[in-house]
Parts: C-alpha cells; structure tokens; sequence
C-alpha cells in the first residue's frame, strides 16, 4: 500500500492531467470505481457528479474542447458502456477525451465468476472501446502502468481522438515504478521540401487572386494554430468564414469574419462570398456530409486549396507530410513580407432587436440571441434546428457543437464542461424540446457545480427536424414545461416565452442575472429556419 511520496495509479494521472492544464473531472461513482475516484480526488483533483455517465461524457468532451483535454471517470459496465456514445462522438469529431473506467479486481477474475455489471466475458468493454479509441489500457501490472497511462495519453495527443484507460480496483493502492519518460506524442511528420513548395505555391495563387476566402475547421483548434490563421488573415486581407465544428477559430465578428459556411445551408451573401472567390483557401476543416450542408457545397477544385491534418492540396497537386501544424504558421510568415490586394467589403453588423407582440419565429430567436450576447458568453448548440438556424448568427466568441456526430442532447451537459474550462465566460444553450428531454436534469447539474448556465429551449413539440424530411407521430414527444424545471430544481429562474417582446425581456433578464436560467421558447409547430428547409430539400433529394 502507498503512503506519502509514494507513486500511485491515482499520483500518476493526476500528475499527467494537470500538467495539460485540467484540473477536475466528470463522472459518476459506483463500486467498482469508488476507491480510484477517492483517490483521485485526495491528490486535489475533483470529479463533478453528473445526472448521468453520458452527460459526463458530454461535458467532458466540451471542456477538452476548450483546454485541449478533458476526462470522464465510471463505473465497470453499466457505467462504461453508457459512455461508449460520447466516445464515439469525440472519435469522429477529433476530441482528446479521456474514458477512466473501473474494473473488477484482478484477484477477482479468478475462475470466472459471475460479477454485477459483467457482460459476456472482463474483457467486453474493453473491446467495445477499442473501436471507439485511438488507445486503451488496463493497468494490471505495478511495473508497466505508469507507461501505459503516457502511452495512451501520448496517442490521444497526437491523433486529438479519444483515449481508454481501466483501473482493476485492487490496483487503486498499490505504489507503481515511476515511467520511463514522459508523454511523447508524436505529431503528423513534416516533409521540409514538400512544406517549402505548398507554401510557394500557395503564394502564387494569392498573389494573382482579385477574391480570395479561407474556411477554417475544428483542427485548427486542435493543432493549436488559431494564431497562425488570424495572422493568414489579417496580413492577406483575406476573410474568413468558419465550418459549424470550428466556431470561435476566427472571431466572426471582426471585419474578415463572414459566419459559417455550411454550403446551401449558409445564407446566399457567405456562400457567395466563399464559391466565387478566386481562391479558396480551406485549412482544418473535416470534410462531411454535415459540415458541408449534406454535401450541396459546391466548389471548383482548380481553385481550391485544402489543407488537412497531414497534407497540403493545390488544385490537383498533393504535397505529402505538410500538416496543418507546420503548414500555417509557415504561410503567415512567407506573408509577413508580401503586399496582397484582396478585394473584401465587410458585413454590416446585426439591426436591433425590436420588440412586439407578434409570435416568436426561429430567426426571431436566433436575431434576439446575437443582439444580447457579448464577449462574455459561449454558445453550446444542439442538433437540428437550434445548430442549423445558427448559421444565421455571427457568435462573440465560440460555439461548441455535436455538428457532425450530431448526437442529441449533447448541449445541455456541455454548458457544465465549457463553465468549468473557460470559467470566464457564461456558457448559453440552444437546444431544442427533443433533445432538451434527454439530458435536462444536467441543467440541475450546473447549477450545482456553480456553472450559470442560460438554456434557450426551441419548444415546437416535438422532433422538428425530421418532419420536413418525413412527419408522422413519431416526431411527437411528451410535452415538457422546461421554465418551471427550477422550481424542481430549488434554484434559478424560468421565463416562458411566445412573443417577441417577451423574449426581448427573457434575455435581457437571463444575461443580467447570475444564476440558471431556461427559457421555454414557442414555436410553431410547422415553423423552421430557412437552414433548416434548405437542409430538409437535400436530405429528401438524397433519401
């Protein structure tokens, strides 16, 4: 058993976690993780409870989103298991998050018993996470598990996927041998040669382009080079328009921001501003159906240039081993010495919001939501109409979203995890009433972890995404009155909203109180976006 400066399972991680800047976790307790989640928070590292191992996942995810790094803990099974769809969603949208599940005891397993939470065999969970993590481990042995928390750590690093470590519970107390090294994550490989010829090339493009745009993805983020592309930017004159997984890359609302560009689904003026441009330079962006409008983007490749991950694309020529990492900080500083002249008239900024007695319309909530937001906020959008009517709104800062994976109710318990990473800035929900229902008690979550968050219900009963591809009562749900949910929850305050004057005064309300606050939002039944009916036109064309 350890004592004092002992090394420990619990030492270790914790260690690994805050030297990447986290500091807590989410999750919940069972038997099988109760005494490693003890441990761990003896070495100061707090694990927020959540409603549910699922919301845990989603927080976790949101607060990685925002520090490079985030880390879910559960219980053997029925906890794990629960995650495997949050670890699914940081697979495909490239999210460093960390699954720390129990395990039963490896004296345990002896002659297979038949313990709680088992499915099959000890080893089914372990499968089920192999498919959905770029590295797993069991920490069975004193003398390897230190490396294996840095080898996975390290993977998850390198790939920005997630990662799956389980903990036997009787290895929580035993002293473990120090590793060998550190975290070694390893980056995609760059081609010095291939680098220096993207880049000229590149150049050669801009410096005969009248128009040019950049879109910028999630992994411009993730690589860490947001720095790089305002640079790109600002030094070439060249405006910059986001795709719905890399909100906050580039400030919208700087004079180069365009908004989203999410191919038919953006309003005309982006769209336009980026397919006639001629050259369009598009830097991290993950390539699916979702983040180009189910694929109605329509761009010429000979003036396309696409950087990946790992390669640079000009036109029909690939420069391998030139990664994103390496590849923009390489063009803002062959910029740094070049006089572009990009033509780029700004867009005006958003009207005020005038208040009147009429219904509430999609654009009315999504027109109300720009007006009262600033700096001070972060946006979380659901899937369906509250992400795809957004693409009408140019955010302050950054909006965190399931855009592609499109998992439903992910918003409401990522407010938790944006609150606790970015503690600056007040997290505001936009979700509508069917994926509200999934994962509404994580609003009570919040509040209890002291995140004031504001959650902004789309109410049109029911799932209005689907009806314009095809309606029936399967779209219907239970109704739910969201704004009296604080009176359950002993805290906060709800506003129940069907007019424009009433959400006027709803948001001016919210954004000037420090506490929960939901706000249930009528709207039609028949009411959507004009994202959302353009996105119903190429589904069912594609159906």
């Amino acid at each position: 058993m350890s004592d004092g400066d002992d090394l420990t399972i619990a030492r270790h991680l914790v260690h690994r976690l805050q030297g990447l800047g986290v500091t807590e976790g989410f999750g919940i307790v069972g038997d099988f993780v109760l005494k490693f989640v003890g441990a761990v928070e003896a070495e100061g590292f707090p694990i927020l409870t959540t409603a549910d191992e699922q919301g845990a996942g989603f927080a976790a995810d949101a607060y990685a989103r925002v520090r490079g790094f985030g880390v879910a803990f559960c219980t053997y099974g029925v906890g794990g298991l629960k995650l495997a769809n949050a670890a699914a969603g940081a697979w495909a949208e490239q999210v460093p998050l960390l699954i720390v599940s129990g395990a039963p005891g490896v004296a345990e397993r002896e002659r297979d018993p038949m313990l709680h939470h088992r499915v099959k065999d000890f080893d089914t969970q372990l499968r089920v996470f192999e498919d959905l993590t770029c590295a797993q481990a069991v920490l069975t042995s004193v003398h390897s598990a230190a490396d294996e928390i840095d080898r996975v750590i390290s993977h998850m690093l390198a790939e920005q996927r997630p990662g799956y470590i389980e903990v036997p519970r009787d290895m929580v107390g035993h002293v473990i041998e120090a590793p060998d090294g550190g975290l070694d994550p390893h980056l995609p490989p760059v081609d010095q040669e291939s680098l220096r010829h993207a880049v000229d090339d590149v150049l050669d493009h801009l410096r005969q382009a009248r128009t040019a745009a950049i879109h910028a993805g999630a992994l411009v983020d993730r690589r860490n080079v947001a720095d790089a592309l305002f640079r790109v930017a600002t030094q070439a004159g060249i405006p910059v328009a986001t795709s719905s997984l890399g909100r906050g890359v580039f400030p919208e609302r700087h004079d180069l921001g365009l908004g989203v560009y999410l191919g038919a689904l953006s309003p005309e003026r982006i769209v336009r501003r980026v397919e006639d441009a001629d050259v369009l330079l598009s830097v991290g962006v993950l390539q699916t159906d979702l983040t180009l409008g189910a694929f109605t983007a329509h761009i010429d490749h000979e003036k396309y240039i696409l950087a990946t991950d790992t390669d640079v694309t000009v036109g029909y020529r690939t420069y391998r081993d030139v990664p994103l990492w390496a590849f923009l900080p390489a063009l803002a500083d062959a910029l740094a010495g070049e006089s572009l002249t990009i033509d780029h008239t700004p867009f005006e900024t958003h009207e005020p919001f005038i208040p009147t007695d009429d219904p509430v319309s999609v654009s009315d909530v999504v027109h109300g939501i720009e007006v009262h937001l600033d700096e001070r906020h972060a946006l979380l959008l659901d899937p369906g109409e509250a992400l795809f009517s957004a693409v009408d709104m140019r955010v302050p800062t950054y909006a965190h979203a399931s855009a592609y994976y499109a998992t439903m109710g992910y918003a409401v318990p990522g407010a938790l995890g944006v609150g606790k990473a970015d503690p600056g800035r007040r997290p505001v929900v936009v979700v509508g009433d069917g994926a509200f229902i999934m994962t509404a008690l994580e609003a009570a979550t919040c509040a209890f972890h002291q995140v004031p968050a504001i959650i902004i219900v789309l109410d049109n009963s029911g799932y209005g995404t689907q009806r314009p591809i095809l309606d029936g009562p399967f779209n219907d749900i239970p109704p739910i009155a969201a704004d009296r949910l604080i009176e359950a929850f002993g805290t906060g305050r709800g506003f129940d909203v069907t007019t424009r004057a009433e959400l006027h005064a709803a948001l001016q309300n919210a954004v000037n109180y420090d506490g929960l606050c939901i706000l249930r939002v009528h709207i039609p039944r028949d009411a959507r976006s004009a994202a959302l009916e353009r996105l119903g036109e190429a589904l069912r064309a594609r159906a």
